[in-house]
């Protein structure tokens, strides 16, 4: 369950799943320091079993897309 997650962890996943392309922007400017917004952990809560528990670490089951790093620019 997301209750035992801190903010920041959900918005550090959140931001992994943007980045890699899994989810859409959609709850908006994660990047601007605002609080985080109920749309944010819906859809951390779906790729829940994708990281490690209590951690942005990614586990066995994360699909290929999610486990691939790609080189920083």
């Amino acid at each position: 369950m997301m209750g035992v997650l801190d903010e920041q962890l959900i918005k550090m996943r959140y931001i992994s799943l943007v980045k890699k392309g899994l989810i859409d922007d959609e709850c908006a400017s994660y990047i601007k320091k605002i609080d985080i917004k109920p749309c944010m952990i819906n859809k951390v809560e779906k790729f829940e079993d994708y990281f490690v528990p209590g951690t942005v670490l990614v586990s066995e089951k994360a699909n290929y897309k999610l486990r691939i790093e790609y080189p920083m620019e």
